[in-house]
């Protein structure tokens, strides 16, 4: 850059730099080697302004070149030590008397900085605009968000998070587009620090967690590993958030989307395990479109359409997670795992051993709610349907899911009448029905009888055969039988297939009325 010698003294006058290399080499007319550099890190516009402030002239200072003018002015040491009423010392008052009140300009200026993030830094602007925002935003909520997510009521429930300020009447009613910057149009590296902070000062978590949300959806695009993992460290919701009331509700479909884009982007495995931990604990919300789409997420492992695997580790997380003595949690999830294994069991290339590990955790929640299996075994009747190719052996390791014991009636017939059954299965049922019609026959001959037996004797008969401590409230958890069930569960292999037929013992009936 070369400049005249009345525009080398102005500068010099203004510039300890530049007087120290006029004064070295005055016959220099070279800005950049009067400097000892190849280029200056500016941009003309800015040089421009600079120029004018050594001829005399006012300086237009603005949000978007505060901060280029402030470092060129560093740059060439434009300080009060070299000449009172610098022009860093006037950069560094505009910024902070007229560019950090504002919400709007502190955020243009951080857009600017973003792109000479280190340079920035070391002038101390990140900070203070950061500092900025987070102080504004304690004070209106809304400039992080205009709408908060849903937050959790004291029963448990979702219910519209209310603003704990309110909106600034002022700005309301004459300035009706008060908020024109947003935190999303920020990079991951300035956006993460910034909202950590905001969290960690206790700016509502309805209106921090709507921003994490919008960030996501707005930058998952990019694929960029960097942001899901970041949002993912800010989210609530994670291994050490246990206070429910102070839990927002992200959308279901969120968490799921952003999962795919941890394994889209190659995400750490801590970033996974911590999403797929927040949609356990949210299970009883998914569809059956939800569970199909995350067990057809791609992982590192065996290529398999349905990975069984994630499915269970998000069922565990459900089981260790739920609160609460009401049940009707675990048989919605219930419910809809089986749907889940009925929709998918028509797939030919759904796997046996896939469909046997799915309808394993299927029984399981069955089985702790005591609910019913004919969902399942219509999942295994169809999947023998469209794997007509199956052999003897296989189609027993699949019905081995089945838990005979908990069909119904109807469902024990068709299955005894159905030629896709195996063999051992058709057995079973057959047993369980001979079992249970003379199980009828002898309580009706007993009640007919003695009708004092019944006081004091044991009940008999299928479903009804239940101590007192499983009818009263002192039974063992249901999610605790959960539990026990999935940690202790392994996959069906050979012709080890559970029969599910408990030996009865035998009764005597003393004669009555002897």
């Amino acid at each position: 850059m070369i400049f005249h010698a009345t525009q080398q003294e102005l500068l010099a006058e203004k510039s300890s730099r530049v007087a120290e290399g006029v004064k070295e080499n005055p016959e220099e007319n070279n800005l950049c080697a009067l400097l000892g550099e190849d280029t200056l890190p500016t941009d003309p516009q800015t040089f421009e302004l600079v120029a004018r402030f050594c001829h005399g002239y006012a300086v237009d200072l603005t949000a978007d070149n505060v901060f280029p003018v402030t470092w060129l002015a560093y740059h060439l040491g434009m300080t009060e030590d070299h000449r009172p009423n610098n022009l860093l010392m006037m950069a560094y008052a505009h910024f902070r008397h007229n560019v950090l009140p504002s919400w709007n300009k502190s955020l243009r200026a951080l857009l600017v900085m973003e792109r000479h993030l280190d340079q920035a830094a070391e002038l101390g602007l990140v900070d203070e605009c950061a500092e900025s925002l987070v102080a504004q935003a304690l004070l209106d909520p809304r400039l992080v968000a205009d709408e908060p997510m849903v937050k959790k009521s004291t029963d448990g429930n979702a219910s519209v998070g209310q603003s704990r300020t309110r909106a600034n009447p002022r700005r309301t009613l004459f300035v009706p587009d008060w908020k024109t910057e947003d935190l999303t149009g920020l990079g991951v590296r300035l956006y993460e620090p910034i909202m950590a902070a905001m969290i960690c000062r206790r700016v509502p978590l309805e209106y921090s967690t709507a921003s994490l949300c919008r960030y996501f959806t707005k930058h998952k695009v990019e694929g960029d590993r960097e942001v899901v993992e970041a949002i993912e460290r800010l989210l609530p919701g994670g291994e050490d958030d246990d206070d429910e009331e102070e839990e927002v509700v992200v959308p279901f479909v969120t968490l799921v989307e952003m999962l795919e884009s941890a394994e889209e982007t190659g995400a750490s495995e801590e970033c996974r395990d911590g999403l797929e931990g927040r949609i356990g604990k949210r299970l009883d919300e998914a569809t059956v479109p939800d569970l199909i789409f995350l067990s057809r997420l791609p992982e590192d492992g065996p290529e398999e359409k349905y990975n069984a695997e994630r499915v269970k580790r998000i069922l565990k997380n459900y089981c260790r997670r739920y609160r609460g003595p009401d049940i009707s949690g675990f048989v919605k999830v219930g419910d809809a795992m089986d749907a889940f294994v009925c929709s998918v069991s028509s797939d030919p290339e759904l796997k046996a051993s896939a469909f046997v590990a799915l309808g394993e955790l299927c029984n399981s929640m069955r089985a702790a709610t005591n609910g019913c299996s004919d969902a399942l075994y219509r999942a295994a009747d169809v999947f023998l349907e469209k794997h007509g190719w199956l052999n003897e052996h296989e189609r027993e390791a699949v019905c081995g899911v089945v838990d005979c014991n908990r069909m119904s009636e109807e469902a024990r017939e068709h299955a005894a009448r159905n030629q896709r059954m195996p063999l051992r299965l058709v057995v079973q049922v057959l047993f369980l029905s001979q079992m249970k019609l003379r199980d009828t026959i002898v309580s009706g001959e007993g009640a007919a009888a003695a009708p004092k037996w019944e006081e004091g004797g044991t009940r008999r008969g299928g479903d009804n055969n239940k101590s007192g401590k499983e009818k009263g409230g002192s039974s063992v958890s249901v999610w605790k039988k959960v539990k026990r069930k999935l940690g202790c569960m392994t996959a069906v292999h050979g012709g080890s297939v559970n029969c599910h037929v408990k030996k009865r013992n035998k009764v005597t009936h003393s004669k009555i009325g002897k």
